[in-house]
């Protein structure tokens, strides 16, 4: 496989911006593709920004990667040694988009999605060159996020996942390599699992939104930066651990369905911050404040992360096997 010296991102909504600002900080040139000239623009003009201020903070290599954007797909993918899809999750819309860019890309570009849950089988069935397929799954917002899940498809060839966790590490990130596909992968499972459970304590009256969320940021979340839960559970003592889920678990949500607290709201238009009102009324608070706190914790913790030798500092190129 070619050194991605130049990447397409396909897709200018909310993790397009993002994904190609993790590329253009490791030096990688990127292009962004989208339907519409004004969302190009603006997804151009979010990349940059973005890349200026991780720049400024000192945490991008020394050559930026070029930024540009097009409406015009065989422009967007001309030269291009690999297009990451983010678009919306619809496997439709996906597989539209797969056949469009196969009839003008090089056959030899790697085409990979970041979607958060679908499977790549499912994704590429109709795709020339499977082989050539993977998920790379970004995590919003995909320049400060650490994590990548990365998983291939039964046609996919196994090199491409080597290769594909090796650029992300020299962008930067940390690679996680799924044995087989489950719907969500890892961490969407794991988030919305505790997302499932927050909003029954919510419905059930346990606590307000405030405090169900301060009891998860100030107890075991404290905790995650540092330990996962299996490593918690071994430091804590797995008879300990057998204990509390033979009393608890029976209690805990199963619910297998969106929960009436949440169908309310949706079928409210109470969509959270966009609309000013969800579990929290946001018409008296700063949704822009919150993502600023959030972007600069997680600044400080990629800085933390690189001094203790966790991540690497990025260098652009993919690494031959």
């Amino acid at each position: 496989m070619e050194e991605p010296d130049h990447a397409t991102i396909l897709g200018t909504g909310t993790m397009a911006p993002s994904i190609a600002t993790a590329f253009a900080a490791a030096g990688i040139d990127v292009t962004i593709w989208g339907r519409r000239a004004d969302a190009v623009t603006h997804a151009v003009e979010q990349t940059h920004a973005a890349t200026t201020w991780l720049h400024s903070e000192g945490l991008t290599t020394d050559r930026l990667g070029a930024i540009d954007g097009s409406d015009r797909l065989e422009d967007a993918v001309d030269g291009a040694t690999l297009a990451v899809e983010a678009v919306s999750e619809d496997t439709r819309v996906k597989r539209e988009l797969y056949a469009r860019v196969e009839a003008v890309a090089d056959p030899s570009m790697v085409l990979a999605s970041t979607t958060s849950g679908l499977g790549p089988d499912e994704l590429a069935a109709d795709v020339d060159h499977p082989e050539r397929f993977l998920v790379l799954h970004f995590w919003n917002p995909a320049h400060l996020i650490p994590l990548v899940e990365v998983l291939g498809g039964t046609r996919t060839d196994p090199q491409l996942v080597t290769q594909a966790s090796r650029l992300l590490r020299r962008m930067g990130k940390h690679p996680v390599e799924l044995h087989r596909f489950v719907p969500g992968f890892i961490g969407t499972r794991l988030q919305q699992a505790v997302v499932r459970e927050a909003i029954a304590l919510f419905e059930a009256g346990v606590a307000d939104a405030a405090d169900i969320d301060a009891a998860t940021r100030l107890s075991f979340g404290a905790r995650f930066p540092v330990m996962g839960p299996l490593e918690t559970c071994d430091l804590g003592g797995l008879d300990v651990v057998a204990a509390i889920h033979d009393y608890l678990l029976a209690d805990l949500d199963t619910s297998d369905a969106p929960q009436p607290a949440l169908t309310r709201r949706v079928d409210h238009g109470q969509l959270g911050a966009k609309t000013g009102r969800g579990f929290y009324d946001w018409t008296d608070r700063d949704a822009g404040a919150l993502s600023s706190d959030r972007d600069r914790e997680l600044l400080d913790r990629i800085r933390r992360l690189r001094a203790q030798g966790q991540l690497a500092v990025p260098s652009a190129g993919w690494d031959h096997p």
